[in-house]
């Protein structure tokens, strides 16, 4: 499975950036709870969360509690090397802030919260990816979807995707779905483009709907479950 730079990093969003944050791993309630220093992704996969980046959707200059954000360092080389921490995950965890409490207006209690997270640039091009690829299924954008932060269990629709053969992109697919454990899904990366985008979009929690920035470089998974109706579009 070859997923597409910007809007695919909901994936990354979704099934691995939940559970990263302070309110599930404090409660271990997320699969990636006491995992710091353990691989988490392949060596091919460094994540970021950072709320500095000028004129991003997801940015700020401090959150709802008063701390700056800062560039997080999510995994690097496929460690898991850090959290996102409001102020009251940092008492009940013994670590510092990451400037990650947001909220939607004072109607909702602060809690850890995504800024703009993003799967870092590797070093293959998109043409590369394609053309190493023998049979695989090319999602170029990816639709709404599902997920369990305390497994990572997740299922997605493709919105666009198309078959590629003998490493080139073919007839178009419809129907199909991306059923998969994000932990396992970060593991089976085995290349990573070098054209990292970043797409805008709303993401809600318990403390309301706030602003969030997605994005990876094209990405290559060796094994994934596809789902969905068969045909051609």
């Amino acid at each position: 499975m070859v997923i597409d730079n910007e809007f695919g990093g909901v994936i990354f969003h979704e099934a691995c950036g939940h559970g990263l944050e302070s309110h599930a791993v404090a409660r271990k309630a997320s699969i990636f709870a006491d995992k710091l220093g353990e691989y988490v992704a392949s060596p091919l996969v460094t994540a970021y969360d950072d709320g500095t980046i000028p004129n991003a959707w997801g940015s700020l200059n401090i959150d709802d509690e008063g701390m700056a954000t800062q560039r997080n360092l999510l995994i690097e080389n496929g460690i898991l090397k850090g959290y996102l921490i409001d102020k009251l995950g940092g008492r009940k965890m013994n670590m510092d802030p990451t400037g990650s409490g947001r909220r939607e207006s004072y109607k909702y209690a602060p809690t850890s919260r995504m800024n703009n997270t993003f799967i870092a640039a590797g070093q293959s091009t998109p043409e590369e990816i394609i053309a190493n690829t023998e049979l695989g299924i090319f999602a170029k954008y990816m639709d709404g979807g599902s997920v369990n932060p305390t497994t990572s269990d997740y299922n997605f629709s493709v919105s666009e995707g198309y078959m590629i053969r003998n490493g080139k992109i073919a007839e178009p697919i419809k129907g199909a779905a991306i059923i998969g454990k994000g932990i396992d899904t970060l593991k089976k990366i085995d290349m990573v483009g070098n054209n990292l985008g970043l797409g805008v979009g709303m993401c809600g929690a318990s403390s309301g709907t706030v602003p969030v920035t997605v994005g990876q470089p094209m990405i290559r998974v060796s094994e994934l479950t596809i789902g969905g109706r068969g045909g051609n579009s």
